[in-house]
């Protein structure tokens, strides 16, 4: 580690620690380089130091969609222990993107801003909704972002207006590490928001299944289709390999019952793939990150 990293990465450093505490259903093998910055400038020297040794950067936050397998030489950033921001300017909220989906929400019930509790039940953080354009309900993040702010490879705090970034179904053109956002958000009532939360938490415990932990649609949905009807269709709700389970109220969600592994995951992704290509002619593209 060491000869990598100077030793003064030690209070951040969790390297050979499980990324299984960090996984959403609790899958995960040791890292090789794991690190948990206090401080932006840590971060910015972590960044630099991967990029000359050659290393991959992935940042982690709620890792509600990445599927952890042997992440090699990888350096995996963890949000976790950065500052957290949260400056209000009139409906523009400026907020450090390790905040948790839910508690922002809550956070800007307080000064009557809403607009984004289509995403309310997600267990993601700020920065992983921006990076995977995330969206519900026929709404999407990338119609509320004014700017982010980001960690280049250079290790330079960059400010970029979003009207500057492409954007496409479950992906953004910056793949730098998310600092902070900007949102524009709207003026609603406490009370309108709750309502919203309410309604759209209720929809999904009627489609979505709550019961064992998953990584959300494992697949993008196919223009014209729903990943998870086709996937139903092939004959393949329910089906089980290993602990990983494809769920029976809704296809696009695989399961971990208990003890699942990363394998058991890769080859129900892999069988889904398959039969869903060999019945319908259609491939389905994984919305999931897989990390292997």
């Amino acid at each position: 580690m060491e000869k990598v990293f100077d030793s003064k990465f030690l209070t951040s450093n969790l390297s050979g620690s499980s990324l299984k505490r960090y996984s959403n259903i609790s899958i995960g093998s040791k890292a090789t380089y794991l690190f948990a910055p206090h401080t932006v400038s840590e971060l910015a020297e972590i960044i630099r130091t991967a990029v000359q040794n050659n290393l991959e950067v992935v940042p982690i936050g709620g890792c509600s969609n990445i599927l952890f397998g042997n992440v090699g030489n990888r350096v995996i950033i963890s949000d976790e222990n950065l500052p957290k921001i949260c400056e209000i300017n009139g409906n523009l909220a400026h907020v450090s993107c390790n905040y948790k989906i839910s508690t922002f929400i809550e956070e800007m019930k307080k000064h009557d801003l809403g607009g984004l509790e289509f995403l309310a039940g997600i267990p993601a953080h700020l920065g992983g909704t921006v990076h995977m354009n995330a969206g519900a309900f026929d709404k999407c993040l990338s119609s509320y972002v004014e700017f982010i702010e980001v960690i280049d490879r250079k290790s330079n705090l960059k400010k970029i207006p979003f009207n500057e970034v492409e954007c496409q179904y479950r992906h953004i053109s910056v793949q730098d590490f998310i600092l902070n956002v900007g949102l524009r958000l709207e003026s609603k009532s406490a009370q309108e928001i709750s309502s919203e939360i309410g309604r759209i938490m209720a929809l999904r415990k009627e489609r979505h299944p709550y019961d064992f932990p998953s990584l959300g649609s494992t697949f993008k949905n196919p223009d014209g289709y729903f990943a998870g009807i086709l996937i139903r269709d092939c004959g393949l709700a329910g089906k089980r390999i290993g602990d990983a389970q494809i769920s029976e109220k809704h296809s696009n969600f695989f399961l971990n019952l208990g003890q699942a592994t990363f394998q058991d995951y890769k080859a129900l992704i892999a069988l889904a793939q398959k039969e869903v290509f060999e019945q319908k002619g259609i491939k389905l593209e994984l919305e999931v990150k897989v990390l292997n």
